[in-house]
């Protein structure tokens, strides 16, 4: 395991220590770039994550993000969540919620408590002192006037941490509450009697061991275990909150959290549910918790991704979003969204695409390409489909790439829905009229070995002729090893002789009966070294097959393609 991604361990005798349970819990350290790109695309909408470092009321620094729909043109402000995480987690825990909240047009606000993650702080309190790190959070968003309404989710501390602010702060929209414990006195003695300590402590000196814990505690930490009560804050609570405890939890037992629920004075609802105290919640636990918060937060605005892509392939964006733990597109449908997003391009109204091409990394694709005006481009149309996350689900819009050369030099540019960005160029001289090798290669760097390990972003590098030019980029994240490629030209040029090396696998399809050609296809593979490609020139005039000029904007496709889009995997 990587050193940046670990359970930092606490000194020794850990095990022999119950406040270690309690104010030093195994530490989660990661790799922040697990956090993800800080733009990325959902179908429903793009993504924005801000990364803030508060300093909290008392000096320390916290690590915060905030996930937020990118839609510049409605500076309204919009509800929020804010995540709790767990006392042994971090940030990381509330990933999964992006793809379910984003959609709905309410923003995703999590940070690492003091003493975890990467915040400052060598100890937790299991609420105390958390609930002013939270009360700062609050008052941060509030102050920002990105905001409206707040909800709050929070697990087993975090849920601790959202009932201590909660009779404090009656404005919170709805909590959800997942394992939370009603004392901690009560807790620390079935801790001290449980398999989580190496020596269990015998009846008879329990009453001893907590005090003595309740003095190491004091002294460390400077609060008291005695008066860490969430049962005696509920009484004062009217935030409607849904309480969620695992049946089979032997670290915060289920009676903590009916205890609660029976005292509460709010709206209430209690979910008990399959698995322990850290077991990842089922995905209808997750949807009803999802719905509870939205009902809550009442917010009425339409979901986001009217007008979408998806909408012109015929699925509902937020449905296919919040598909997180599946797949759910065919390969079909990603190719022609690809395609869409190319056409879609105004850089590249008017330029002409060659068959598609299936290609698996790493491969590297060759071709001969001839300018013959100053405003010519040719080389590479690439559609990449991002790794299935846990901030972006399984299920993402692909990523377009135009890898191409005009007479100035090299070009890379990035397409995701609504925006054309170039990320890289070189300059370079390249004579026109005359035939030149143009080489794209794509680099799969991830590891599937290890789960902890942080992303290995794809690597791009484009090569103009023998090496006379070359380009090296990193993109912004991991891809899966299928992909589309477009041969692509635009203006006075050619690109012919195309050559695909690598794990590249022809398509069992082409673009004719992507649009709707009536023909099957012949499935056809490469061991390796690609299939040469004839010159356009040499192509019949009446071809729909080989090349097909781009209209902008693209045509909508066939209602054959668009019934069949959605599939379970």
């Amino acid at each position: 395991m990587d050193d940046a991604d670990c359970l930092e361990m606490p000194g020794q005798p850990y095990a022999l220590a119950l406040w270690n349970l309690i104010i030093r819990p195994p530490r989660r350290r990661y790799d922040p770039l697990r956090l993800g790109p800080k733009d990325f695309r959902l179908w429903s909408c793009p993504v924005r994550r801000l990364d803030i470092d508060l300093t909290s009321s008392r000096g320390q620094q916290l690590r915060c993000s905030h996930f937020l729909p990118d839609v510049r043109e409605s500076g309204e402000p919009r509800p929020c969540v804010i995540y709790l995480h767990q006392n042994a987690s971090c940030r990381l825990e509330a990933l999964q919620l992006v793809p379910l909240f984003l959609p709905l047009g309410i923003s995703l606000f999590c940070f690492d408590f003091a003493g975890c993650g990467e915040s400052d702080g060598d100890y937790i309190s299991l609420g105390w002192f958390e609930r002013d790190d939270l009360a700062d959070i609050v008052k941060h968003l509030r102050d920002s006037g990105h905001v409206s309404s707040i909800g709050l989710w929070g697990r087993s501390m975090g849920a601790v941490t959202a009932l201590l602010h909660a009779d404090r702060d009656h404005s919170i929209a709805g909590m959800v509450l997942d394992s939370p414990f009603c004392n901690l006195r009560q807790l620390a003695g079935e801790l001290a009697q449980s398999e989580y300590l190496s020596m269990k402590v015998p009846s008879w000196l329990l009453s001893g061991a907590l005090a003595l814990g309740r003095m190491r505690i004091k002294l460390l930490c400077n609060f008291d275990i005695d008066e860490l009560s969430p049962i005696e804050h509920v009484g004062n609570s009217f935030i409607p909150a849904l309480f969620v405890h695992g049946v089979e939890d032997d670290f915060i037992a289920p009676h903590h959290s009916q205890k609660l629920y029976e005292a509460y004075t709010g709206d209430k609802e209690l979910e008990m549910v399959a698995g322990d105290h850290n077991t990842q919640r089922d995905m209808a636990v997750t949807r009803k918790s999802v719905f509870f918060l939205v009902q809550a937060l009442r917010y009425n605005l339409p979901p986001m991704g009217e007008g979408s892509l998806a909408s012109v392939l015929g699925f509902d964006p937020g449905e296919v979003d919040s598909c997180v733990d599946r797949k759910v597109l065919s390969s079909r449908v990603l190719s022609e969204a690809a395609r869409l997003l190319a056409t879609s391009s105004p850089e590249w109204k008017g330029a002409r695409v060659q068959e598609v091409q299936r290609v698996s990394m790493s491969c590297r694709m060759e071709g001969a390409l001839q300018l013959c005006s100053e405003g010519a481009k040719a080389g590479y149309c690439l559609g990449l489909l991002p790794q299935a996350t846990d901030y972006g689900g399984a299920n993402r819009p692909p990523v377009v790439i135009f890898a191409t050369a005009s007479p100035k030099g090299l070009s890379v540019a990035m397409v995701v829905e609504g925006r054309h960005n170039v990320v890289g160029t070189m300059d370079a001289s390249i004579e026109l009229g005359v035939p030149v090798l143009l080489i794209a290669e794509l680099v799969d760097n991830s590891n599937p070995e290890s789960f902890f390990a942080p992303p290995q972003p794809t690597t791009l590098r484009l090569t103009l002729g023998t090496g006379n030019a070359e380009m090296n980029l990193t993109l912004s994240e991991e891809y899966k090893r299928d992909g589309f490629c477009w041969p692509v030209t635009l203006g006075d040029a050619e690109i012919f002789d195309i050559d695909l090396k690598g794990e590249c696998v022809f398509p069992p399809w082409s673009m004719e009966d992507m649009m709707g050609g009536s023909s099957a296809p012949e499935v056809r593979t490469s061991t390796g070294q690609g299939r040469r490609r004839r010159k356009p020139s040499q192509l019949s005039s009446g071809s729909d097959r080989e090349t097909r000029a781009v209209q902008n904007p693209p045509p909508e496709p066939p209602s054959h393609e668009v019934t069949s889009c959605c599939r379970q995997s």
